[in-house]
């Protein structure tokens, strides 16, 4: 058995507005090389980079983007979610865009509006109840052009970044 002991630079992160304390452990392996680890609310994130070019673990936090440390980070978190409340009233807006372009009759885009008042109950974002209305209303790409918003538990996860990037750089 082996073993090997290793210098971990510990920050904690207190009286932060709106968050609970976060604490980041550093570890530098060699020049190019370390992993971090980040704890916040009884949540942890950790990752290891193999090639950071020619800098430590600080500089390189510092100076990667919020959306780049989160897709390694917490990879199964998008920036968006669907806004499923959205959908009735995103829905009569792509008619009426239709309708002023020309692409529907007047009768077309009545149906298709009125139609739109079904989704207003819509709150699963795979139902097949919902599929064929919105395959008729938005085309073939329906599931690629619905409304999206911010994801908070991403939102969340970018503030606990900015966080820790100040707390770096005052350093």
């Amino acid at each position: 058995m082996k073993t090997q002991t290793s210098m971990v630079k510990k920050i904690v992160i207190t009286d932060i507005p709106n968050l609970d304390n976060v604490a980041v452990y550093l570890e530098d392996y060699e020049e190019g090389k370390g992993k971090i680890t980040i704890t916040c609310f009884n949540k942890s994130w950790t990752y290891y980079w193999g090639c950071m070019g020619e800098c430590n673990l600080t500089k390189f936090i510092i100076g990667c983007d919020n959306h780049y440390l989160s897709g390694k980070l917490n990879p199964n978190v998008d920036s968006d979610v669907y806004d499923e409340e959205g959908f009735e009233n995103y829905a009569k807006e792509h008619v009426i865009r239709r309708r002023k372009e020309r692409c529907l009759s007047k009768e077309e885009a009545r149906e298709s509006y009125d139609r739109c008042f079904l989704l207003a109950e819509y709150k699963e974002f795979d139902s097949k109840e919902y599929a064929q209305l919105m395959y008729d209303i938005f085309g073939d790409d329906w599931y690629d052009c619905s409304p999206k918003k911010p994801n908070p538990e991403y939102s969340y996860f970018c503030r606990i970044l900015d966080v820790i990037k100040e707390a770096l750089r005052n350093e």
